[in-house]
């Protein structure tokens, strides 16, 4: 389970806050109220990994001059402050500490920014940016604000080198490229990079010190998606590179609209099969293991006739974003039908499957689905199975028969395939 360490002194606002991480983000919200609780939960959790990212507030009863965020940091883990304070000097102080950003305490707003900063940081694991620029200082510069908001990172000291790793490695999603180097330029690289990936596949966004409006309609011209000017602030630098990502998915999500679920969002049916065959083969074959399984909604029935249908709705959508989020990239989490749900995982197998859908049904049962100004919390019934039993079919039939067992012994369980 991924989890978020939220160090807030305010037990109102924490509880708002773990409410909000949990019911819209499905992730595992650890609070501390002061500077030693929040040193204890991390001393006892020592890898980095076990938090996603850290919500701090700047002032603490026993550490009101933000030692909590250097802390942090110091530990490697991602850090958005939260604070009242947003004056410049405390504003460039904060900055100076290369957090992922800060949110200001001023409206129910701040806190939809704070959940879809939360989001960005956990989704970034899986994006690959390249930097392009001939001096080793910027280079490394930019590297630092990209790792700091988790993004695997490549560089290239020049237009040739760029090219090579653009082939080498298809999933960068975007390239940060300079405009004066040696050989070919930054807008003849950006010219290149075009005859290799769409606009719509991967995101340039132009750099120089040198700009202009002339300069920028240049890169514009010849197929960025973005142009900087130098010296930036780190706060414009996030909010262009976050601003082109979520306009490739926004685009991804356009183009996927045929073999998704129009209600939730997932794969739909034919799309499931469609990839399952193939997953499967690689299962066969001992490539990579993986689990599939079937998800059901407990009582949904009772759900529709207590609330209506619109609520069930509702339910089926906070479900489906569950998965959603925890199962991204390779895996696929698909709509079969009703409230009836299945999920591919590649590279889970064993217990390490058990526990990753034990999480889910965990989070799932923590969180409540908003029906208007009702919240409606509902539990799920999981079959995994993660034997290959020869097709993909029979792997369906299995987990859907561990799936009907544990709705027989009590619902709100994971159970194994026999």
């Amino acid at each position: 389970m991924e989890k978020v360490l939220i160090v807030e002194d305010s037990k109102v606002f924490a509880r708002i806050l773990i409410r909000k991480i949990e019911d819209e983000l499905f992730f595992d919200a650890c609070w501390a109220s002061n500077f030693e609780e929040a040193r204890y939960l991390i001393e006892e959790n020592p890898d980095k990994h076990d938090y996603i990212v850290a919500l701090l507030d700047l002032h603490l009863p026993d550490a009101a001059d933000g030692r909590i965020v250097d802390y942090v940091i110091g530990k490697g883990i991602p850090s958005i402050v939260f604070t009242g304070d947003v004056d410049c000097a405390v504003r460039d102080r904060i900055w100076s500490k290369k957090v992922v950003d800060y949110v200001a305490k001023d409206s129910p707003d701040s806190l939809d920014y704070l959940c879809s900063l939360v989001r960005r940081v956990s989704l970034n694991k899986y994006v690959h940016v390249l930097v392009v620029d001939d001096s080793s200082t910027v280079r490394r510069h930019l590297m630092r604000l990209l790792e700091a908001h988790e993004f695997i990172v490549h560089e290239a000291e020049n237009g040739e080198t760029a090219l090579d790793a653009i082939s080498r490695h298809p999933e960068i999603k975007v390239v940060i490229a300079d405009y004066f180097m040696p050989g070919l330029d930054g807008v003849e690289l950006t010219r290149r990079i075009r005859r290799l990936r769409r606009k719509d596949e991967l995101a340039v966004i132009g750099i120089s010190a040198y700009g202009n409006t002339i300069l920028s309609a240049r890169f514009i011209k010849n197929g960025a998606n973005d142009f900087l000017n130098k010296p930036f602030s780190s706060e414009e630098f996030y909010c262009r590179v976050t601003q082109n990502l979520e306009m490739l998915e926004y685009i991804q999500k356009l183009r996927e609209t045929a073999i998704r679920d129009p209600l939730t969002g997932l794969y739909n049916r034919r799309h499931f099969f469609e990839a399952a065959k193939t997953l499967h083969a690689d299962l066969a074959r001992g490539d990579t293991p993986m689990t599939l399984a079937m998800i059901d909604i407990d009582f949904f029935k009772k759900v529709n006739d207590t609330y209506g249908h619109a609520a069930g709705d509702e339910v089926l959508k906070h479900v489906a974003q569950g998965l959603g989020n925890r199962f991204r990239g390779h895996d696929v989490a698909a709509r079969l039908g009703g409230e009836e749900f299945c999920v591919l995982a590649r590279g889970l197998s064993g217990q390490q499957a058990m526990a990753a859908f034990d999480d889910l049904r965990n989070s799932i049962e923590r969180s409540k689905a908003k029906a208007g100004k009702t919240a409606i919390g509902v539990t799920v019934s999981i079959g995994i199975c993660d034997k290959p039993h020869g097709s993909v079919d029979a792997m369906l039939a299995a987990a859907d028969a561990a799936l009907y067992k544990a709705k027989r012994t009590g619902r709100n369980r994971v159970l194994w395939a026999e």
